[in-house]
């Protein structure tokens, strides 16, 4: 039986054999969903054959009827399927998710030609961060926005595997450097959180950005496949404003499964401390010292899926792509934030913006850095 989840009751995934595609797979047939996936590479063995349709090639994906596009794609092997489905979207209206970061590394220029692209669209193209999607940050924001006066603090943001161990089949992807790969989900996390309780993403940087970091590079199983060194370690510490926010993403070999968060302000005058970590399996949220084990039952992808069911069914498609939501304005926002940690990892002391424009003009050519790894 095909169920709708708040309009949605098909799903269409680009890279359905890749780890994050496989996940969404996974999470579609498990709600009941009607799934079409495309992937031009063999089937994994372990995978059942029934419950979803394969597609034969890139152009029935484009054209394929479906209530939500997921476009489990790295950047570079995502333009023709986002160029596709936009170029459709001129005269129907389209649902997409895209997988971070928005463009690769060394190609910021992509970012304004996808803003510009859906602008001139119908689509509702939103981007994959799946804490923002989780009843996780749901409760969290309800709480920092349930004052009349509040103040973030201080933030800590720790997300790291070992993504070295040769036993993993999974290390043997291609990745980026780690400041896009992982830790834009840290700056994610943080911006969305900002901007809520100041009132938008110019709010948070009105008192410029400092940020200091330190890199270390990735020693990956499959050095061949790497054409130049990308960093897989980097701790950093940034000031936005009253705001301190540390963090600390690791790829490194023995790094443990973390997807931490620690929040601590004030709502109204009181003390809050948040403790929240989304690490599959065993999510936790504590606030104040109260536990919420009923947010803590749940699976990511599912509730991506989910909300964005919600959303479709509850808002209107210009507020999703002009407000506080993961749509391709904030996805940006994320890419420069990246940008920046990479820079501040390259400088032997502080690197400071300061303002939210020139955060937003940051340009840095990655290419050819380093040696092979």
């Amino acid at each position: 039986m095909v169920i709708s989840i708040g309009g949605i009751g098909s799903v269409a995934i680009a890279g359905a054999w890749g780890y994050i595609g496989r996940k969404f797979l996974e999470a579609a047939r498990s709600l009941g969903l009607r799934c079409a996936v495309y992937d031009p590479g063999p089937a994994p063995e372990d995978l059942p054959a029934e419950g979803f349709q394969r597609l034969p090639d890139a152009e029935a994906f484009v054209s394929q009827r479906a209530d939500l596009f997921h476009l489990a794609l790295h950047p570079e092997d995502r333009q023709w399927a986002l160029q596709g489905l936009l170029a459709r979207s001129q005269t129907e209206p389209l649902w997409i998710l895209c997988e971070k970061p928005m463009a690769a590394p060394d190609r910021p220029e992509d970012c304004q030609e996808v803003i510009s692209g859906v602008g001139q669209s119908q689509a509702v193209v939103l981007y994959d961060f799946p804490e923002l999607y989780d009843p996780i940050t749901a409760k969290i924001a309800e709480v920092l926005g349930a004052g009349s006066s509040v103040s973030i603090e201080a933030i800590y943001v720790q997300r790291s595997k070992d993504r070295e161990d040769p036993g993993n089949p999974r290390n043997y992807k291609r990745m980026v450097h780690i400041q896009y790969q992982e830790s834009v989900h840290c700056m994610a996390f943080a911006l969305y959180l900002l901007a809520v309780v100041r009132g938008g993403y110019e709010a948070v940087f009105a008192d410029g950005l400092v940020v200091q970091a330190s890199a270390e590079a990735y020693r990956p199983p499959n050095a061949q496949d790497y054409a130049f060194s990308v960093d897989g370690q980097v701790e950093f510490a940034a000031q936005l404003g009253p705001t301190t926010l540390v963090g600390r993403t690791d790829f490194k070999r023995g790094a443990p499964e973390a997807k931490l968060r620690i929040v601590r302000g004030r709502v109204d005058g009181e003390p809050v401390h948040i403790e929240a970590d989304y690490q599959e399996g065993r999510k936790r949220l504590v606030i104040n010292g109260r536990c919420y084990p009923e947010l803590a039952q749940t699976n990511s992808y599912v509730e991506v899926l989910r909300t964005i069911g919600r959303w479709r069914s509850e808002l209107p498609a210009g507020k999703l792509m002009s407000g506080l939501y993961p749509n391709p304005t904030f996805a940006h926002i994320t890419y420069q934030l990246s940008t920046a940690l990479f820079l501040a990892s390259r400088s032997t002391g502080q690197l400071r913006i300061a303002s939210f424009e020139e955060l937003m003009g940051l340009r840095t050519a990655m290419t050819c850095t380093g040696s092979n790894p």
